[in-house]
């Protein structure tokens, strides 16, 4: 399952937006991508196996600068082939959103 799944019209009118902290070196800052639901924050695994996440990062774009504001970072928005494997990673993610029929595991709500 993916987000598409779980969320056939998030993306509706609104296609994910991808910002990066460093435009002329893309997948050498920080990325974020912009979602109608929050920003997510792009991680990837600090082990060689190549692995990508998105982690929730703040609720709202002035929640977001704050936060990079007190490190000294700006964002720019992003197009181009960076961008789109950013969306297509996120559109693909199946971590994003539990599966809504999956048992929840103990000690978790």
């Amino acid at each position: 399952m993916t987000t598409r799944d779980f969320y056939p019209d998030m993306n509706k009118g609104m296609p994910p937006r991808v910002f990066v902290t460093d435009p002329g070196e893309p997948e050498s800052g920080r990325v974020f991508v912009w979602a109608q639901t929050r920003w997510f924050e792009r991680v990837e695994s600090p082990t060689d196996n190549g692995a990508i996440a998105f982690a929730p990062i703040a609720e709202s774009e002035d929640e977001l600068a704050d936060i990079l504001r007190e490190r000294g970072l700006s964002m720019d928005e992003l197009d181009g082939d960076f961008a789109g494997l950013v969306k297509d990673e996120f559109l693909n993610d199946p971590m994003l959103y539990p599966d809504p029929d999956q048992e929840p595991v103990e000690g978790e709500p």
